[in-house]
């Protein structure tokens, strides 16, 4: 995000006009913004998970298929908590107390915030807008930078062309930027969606999550079948033990 920042102050200096669309224009990367989170609340008021929109524009010459991120904040307010709290259990230790804390931050939250995205096929030039939902209450904290891991990925470049080499293949390196709020790109380099396309996105989201569940189902119904026809084989020796 250093180079975000240095464009920003950049832009304060020479006029905004001057600096809309130079962040990306060039770069072989795919853009990434997350936007509309809103907190979800339970009956008695409380915040227990957010929904949240993550919008991807593919700026790279080649196809992007199989990705799978995971997006992980850490909450700094709660990190150094922990991490305090943990000198402290070191200390008592080294000084034989045996108290033990009757609060460990650790034992309530976590340090990280994490959402595992699994993005459809993106083409050149393609932007797509994924709905999730976090389970977490710091709703607040989504909006901030975060570290990116990519679990898998295929970029079909003239090196790889093949868009479909194996399920685990990986060779997007630093492909995917997360474009911050703060920074003026945030708000030039994505393209307007129109009603009529974020209509369609959200069928083949719909469509790919029933197929996701059907899968799992079909999975479920055929191990309890295999599992049924192991029983019944073994059931006749069983017989003929009594």
């Amino acid at each position: 995000m250093i180079k975000n920042s240095k464009l920003f102050l950049s832009c304060v200096g020479l006029g905004m006009a001057s600096c809309i669309g130079t962040a990306s224009a060039t770069e072989n990367l795919v853009l990434f913004k997350i936007h509309d989170v809103t907190p979800v609340k339970n009956e008695d008021g409380n915040i227990t998970s957010c929904n949240i929109g993550a919008t991807f524009y593919n700026r790279s010459e080649a196809e992007v298929s199989n990705a799978s991120l995971k997006l992980v904040w850490e909450d700094d307010v709660v990190a150094n908590a922990i991490n305090q709290e943990e000198r402290n259990d070191r200390e008592a230790r080294r000084a034989n107390n045996k108290r033990v804390p009757r609060y460990n931050t650790a034992t309530y939250t976590s340090r990280d915030i994490v959402m595992d995205l699994r993005l459809p096929v993106l083409k050149p030039g393609q932007q797509v807008t994924l709905k999730s939902k976090v389970q977490t209450d710091r709703c607040y904290l989504l909006l901030n930078d975060m570290e990116i891991d990519i679990q898998k990925c295929t970029h079909a470049t003239k090196n790889a062309p093949s868009a479909t080499s194996g399920k685990n293949t990986n060779n997007c390196g630093n492909l995917f930027r997360y474009i911050s709020p703060k920074t003026p790109d945030y708000y030039s380099e994505f393209k307007d969606v129109s009603y009529q396309e974020q209509d369609s996105q959200d069928r083949l989201e719909e469509n790919r999550q029933k197929q996701g569940i059907n899968k799992l189902f079909k999975e479920t119904i055929d191990s309890l079948n295999s599992l049924s026809q192991k029983l019944q084989q073994t059931r006749p020796s069983v017989d003929e033990g009594e």
